[in-house]
């Protein structure tokens, strides 16, 4: 275990668990760097991933790659509806 960690046991509903692994392997990561990073982002969707996916469509717009840009968009949607 890590410093200044700590384990609890907490109940999480099956579908937040396949999609909190969903996520972390999408990102190779780990179940609880996904878990812990929503818990502290939890009334704030701009999280630093959301942001960088902002700032990349941004990019794409100045860029006038519109059609690359909406892509990015649909995938951030989709992400943020969860």
């Amino acid at each position: 275990m890590k410093p200044g960690t700590s384990p609890k046991t907490l109940r999480i509903p099956n579908d937040t668990i396949a999609d909190i692994e969903r996520e972390a392997n999408t990102n190779n990561t780990t179940f609880s760097n996904i878990a812990i990073d929503r818990l502290r982002h939890k009334d704030n969707t701009l999280t630093p991933e959301v942001l960088s996916k902002i700032q990349t469509i941004i990019n794409l717009s100045k860029n006038g790659e519109f059609k690359k840009a909406q892509e990015e968009e649909n995938r951030l949607w989709a992400k943020i509806s969860i």
